[in-house]
């Protein structure tokens, strides 16, 4: 398992302890980030790709035991270990800890060769989730997010754009004409412009931008921070290139495609459920179908 490029982060208010920890970690190839309280480590982990989390105790805004439930409720993160590094012995505390989630524990004052041991465990254990993981939320075929992971980032994305009051945008779309390419040119090509829609969507995507196979030939692709207008824009660009392309069929036929699409939401304080940015860009996919397809409405 490669040392480099992982991520642990460290938790700790103690400047002393800190410094120690990362001399440590820095000295056997990890990538140390501190946090000096719940509120810095909450931001760090939503941002970063944490490998390991250090935790201490107490900290001055809170108790390390709060964030481990938040970590563990938040399938964005997926399953991050948990190591707390505490001054507490006592077999009721460390229980706790245990049964909140966490991997490990050790107590201070810490040894560089059992830390960086249990960190190395912690590690492969992450190894083997993320695996598993990435097995029960993608989409076999075009290698997008499923619908059943989707619909609960969706879920996630909007309460956070909501409490920070930040944009949120969601776009639906569907590939135009699918049925009659499956009836035209047969299943296989029909596989072939699925995992090319998807190959596009990735290629002209951010990586913040959320992307998921939803079902048949239907897209859903959520754009955090973003304004209505400029997901539209950025959707339509690609929708644009998209229907300027020539697919070959197994048979060698040349055929093009195209995709229509919905947008919604911007403003999501305005929104009172997901559910409710779903329907609308539904709603407006439909309007896009209906109008004359290979077009995007906002």
């Amino acid at each position: 398992m490669e040392k480099e490029g992982k991520k642990i982060l460290i938790i700790e208010d103690s400047e002393l302890q800190r410094k120690l920890l990362n001399r440590w970690i820095t000295n056997h190839g990890y990538i140390p980030l501190e946090a000096v309280n719940l509120s810095e480590a909450r931001e760090i982990i939503i941002k970063d790709q944490v490998d390991v989390v250090l935790l201490d105790w107490e900290l001055p805004d809170g108790s390390g035991i709060e964030l481990i439930s938040e970590i563990f409720s938040s399938s964005s993160v997926g399953w991050l270990p948990v190591i707390m590094v505490t001054g507490h012995t006592e077999p009721e505390n460390l229980k706790h800890a245990i049964e909140a989630g966490a991997t490990d524990y050790i107590t201070k004052p810490a040894k560089e060769i059992e830390l960086l041991a249990r960190i190395f465990s912690a590690l492969r254990m992450k190894s083997l989730h993320d695996q598993l993981r990435e097995t029960a939320i993608r989409d076999v075929m075009t290698g997008l997010y499923n619908r059943r992971y989707m619909e609960d980032r969706i879920d996630q994305e909007f309460q956070r754009c909501k409490r920070h009051k930040n944009n949120l945008s969601l776009a639906m779309i569907d590939i135009d004409f699918f049925k009659k390419i499956n009836d035209t040119y047969g299943h296989e090509t029909g596989d072939i412009v699925l995992k090319r829609i998807a190959a596009e969507l990735k290629s002209s995507l951010r990586k913040s931008d959320i992307i998921s196979r939803f079902g048949g030939e239907e897209f859903v692709i959520v754009f955090p921070e973003t304004s209505l207008v400029d997901a539209a824009r950025v959707l339509d660009k690609i929708r644009e290139m998209v229907s300027g392309l020539e697919l070959n069929s197994e048979s060698g036929q040349t055929f093009k495609i195209s995709f229509s699409g919905g947008v919604a939401g911007g403003d999501v304080n305005q929104i009172e459920t997901p559910i409710e940015l779903l329907r609308t860009a539904d709603k407006l996919l439909y309007e896009a179908k209906s109008s004359g397809r290979n077009r995007i409405i906002s």
